[in-house]
């Protein structure tokens, strides 16, 4: 046992010894440039909130649910991000998309500030169970991909 202790000792030495021996391998030195973002691109930080409203009967179509999705900024020199609203049913475990529409549009909500998803109803017995997703991307500017997912809605509407 001292045997395989000590050629494991040795063994180890040698790798030590012929390693510090090799220099570390370096193409280009990094820089601050390649490591951090520069104070231009910080200062291009936009901070946004997605906004949704809940599926929903539509005030303007009879027999037409509808879900919305817009956008507002807190900061940053953003004006204007394309925003994509899917309106869904649930199907067993699943979610299927009736209806998917993006927009661009200039940050705030309301009349032509939004983007809205419409859905006709096939009948008004069935009894379903919807939702909205809402991803906004910031047109010119790098964004994260999460997106808001309103809480279930059920409505006599069939698909």
């Amino acid at each position: 046992m001292h045997i395989r202790n000590g050629a494991v000792v040795t063994g180890l030495a040698i790798l030590l010894a012929a390693a510090s021996a090799i220099p570390a391998h370096a193409d280009k030195p990094i820089g601050p440039t390649e490591t951090y973002q520069t104070e231009s691109d910080a200062s291009a930080v936009n901070v946004f909130v997605t906004r949704g409203d809940n599926v929903h009967w539509s005030k303007h179509a009879p027999g037409d649910i509808n879900a919305h999705g817009w956008w507002t900024k807190t900061s940053g020199p953003a004006t204007l991000a394309k925003v994509t609203v899917w309106l869904q049913v649930k199907e067993g475990s699943s979610w299927r998309t009736l209806n998917v529409k993006p927009k661009d549009i200039r940050p705030g909500g309301g009349k032509g500030r939004r983007t809205a998803a419409p859905y006709t109803c096939k009948n008004m017995i069935e009894k379903n169970y919807f939702r909205s997703v809402v991803d906004v991307d910031i047109i010119g500017y790098a964004d994260g991909a999460s997106k808001l997912t309103t809480p279930t809605q059920t409505w006599y509407c069939g698909v």
